[in-house]
């Protein structure tokens, strides 16, 4: 399950028009790989549920042997809530931890949730179903099992890591679990509805100081055999009615060649859906974006993050600022909805670097641009980077490192809090007001779908200006 959480506090001012989480695609996968191996499962979502009252009679209804709690960072402190719940309410349950800020943290996690029995780092599917098989059979002990944090005589302990699994040996996730219809996403990653969100690969090779993916999946890409993932757009339209697809992989053109075995697919088996990816500017062509678009590809999203090539530099990024600007350029030519994401106040940057990267956002318009507030995660190089120059605020909570947070947990100590905010303020103001924005935006517009979700999308806008 994932944990109870607010979600005007995740979202912030964007709540308006953020729609729901997306299901948790991890959790769809490591119960399928259970089902597989003749376990009863169930998954919860509580945010379908009215209070805390639902999730305890949810609770003493299943009578659940083992439950499983994934989380972020910065939704860690619900998820310790959440097991203190499911403790009180079944005190002899197994209570299992997991999720990327387990990976990152899996000692401290175990040492700051007394409730919790174990925490799994990296990849849950093998971890998981070895656990259960140990609890089953009271025979070896966790020590065995890699991947793994336990107590042990009032010790914590933590195994080696497991090694990355074959995606293709795990069997398509278990989406029948989820009230998978109730799902809404934001406006800016569909065109036709219901959109899904969904994977098809695993890893990330790029050493970017503010992410540690690779950290949690490796930084060799995992792909998915072709046939197997249209497979599984198929069933999700057969018997989920999907019209469209956003691929959440953190770089999903890094494999050009399989990407046009995949569009080539599409086109072949004459699949009739629109989807959108994420990507880099330095892993797309023209001939590859003109393939994606026939194959129903309407939008691209890049991580432009800054228009001053030494703030490029000290995020590691791996590509520079022309590359951004040709890429986005080639995007829009090649008829997609393209996003672009950008990064107020990174470490180093003065109000004129700030500037200049708002000044780039207008002259290079894409129809949605994101300027965040810098995210120092702890464990990513991006931390130290923003502790040496100073800023970081003092005694944070794992809540605080959100990037809808009120109150930002990294403020550039050369431009301070409220400039920031009223940088931050400018970059949507300015931007969303550009008769060039605004025209392209107009020019996207042709079915009343179109109409809801920029009425959505204005809403989300509206609330981070105020």
């Amino acid at each position: 399950m994932s944990p109870m959480m607010n979600l005007d506090q995740l979202w912030g001012k964007l709540r308006s028009g953020a729609g729901n989480n997306n299901f948790n695609y991890g959790l769809a996968s490591i119960a399928a790989y259970l089902i597989k191996n003749d376990y009863e499962v169930e998954i919860l979502d509580p945010q379908f549920l009215a209070d805390q009252q639902e999730l305890i009679t949810y609770l003493q209804d299943g009578q659940f042997d083992l439950i499983g709690i994934s989380s972020y960072t910065p939704t860690i402190t619900e998820a310790f809530t959440t097991a203190n719940v499911c403790r009180r309410v079944l005190p002899d349950s197994t209570i299992v931890l997991g999720g990327p800020h387990c990976s990152y943290f899996p000692e401290e996690t175990l040492m700051g949730c007394e409730a919790a029995d174990y925490v799994i780092a990296r990849e849950g599917e093998e971890t998981l179903l070895e656990l259960l098989r140990m609890l089953e059979k009271t025979e070896n002990g966790p020590d065995q099992i890699l991947g793994l944090t336990y107590r042990e005589n009032g010790q914590i302990k933590s195994t080696p890591p497991r090694p990355f699994l074959d995606v293709d040996s795990l069997p398509m996730p278990a989406y029948h679990l989820y009230p998978i219809r109730k799902y809404s996403l934001q406006p800016t990653v569909y065109k036709r509805l219901p959109t899904y969100t969904t994977l098809v690969s695993r890893g990330c090779p790029y050493s970017c100081t503010f992410c540690h993916a690779f950290q949690v999946l490796g930084r060799k890409m995992r792909y998915r055999n072709v046939n197997g993932v249209l497979e599984e757009l198929e069933l999700l339209i057969k018997d989920h009615g999907a019209r469209g697809f956003m691929f959440h992989d953190s770089t999903f053109t890094f494999d050009q060649d399989w990407v046009t075995r995949f569009c080539e697919g599409i086109l072949r088996n004459k699949l009739d859906f629109t989807w959108m990816c994420l990507t880099r500017s330095d892993r797309v062509s023209t001939g590859l974006l003109a393939l994606m678009k026939r194959a129903g590809c309407y939008g691209v999203s890049f991580g432009v993050e800054s228009a001053n090539e030494k703030s490029l530099r000290l995020l590691k990024k791996g590509v520079s600022v022309e590359q951004n600007r040709i890429a986005i350029r080639m995007a829009k030519e090649a008829g997609m909805y393209v996003t672009a994401t950008y990064m107020i106040g990174i470490p180093g940057e003065d109000e004129e670097d700030v500037l200049n990267t708002v000044r780039f956002a207008k002259d290079n318009p894409t129809h949605i641009a994101h300027f965040f507030w810098p995210i120092p995660l702890p464990g990513t190089a991006f931390y130290d980077q923003c502790k040496a120059v100073g800023g970081l605020m003092e005694s944070p909570k794992w809540e605080n490192f959100n990037l809808y947070c009120e109150r930002p947990v990294y403020v550039n100590p050369k431009i301070g809090l409220e400039r920031m905010r009223d940088l931050q303020r400018h970059a949507i103001r300015s931007y969303y007001t550009s008769p060039r924005v605004v025209a392209m935006n107009l020019r996207t517009i042709n079915t009343f779908t179109d109409v809801k979700k920029y009425a959505k999308a204005m809403l989300a806008v509206c609330g981070m200006l105020k």
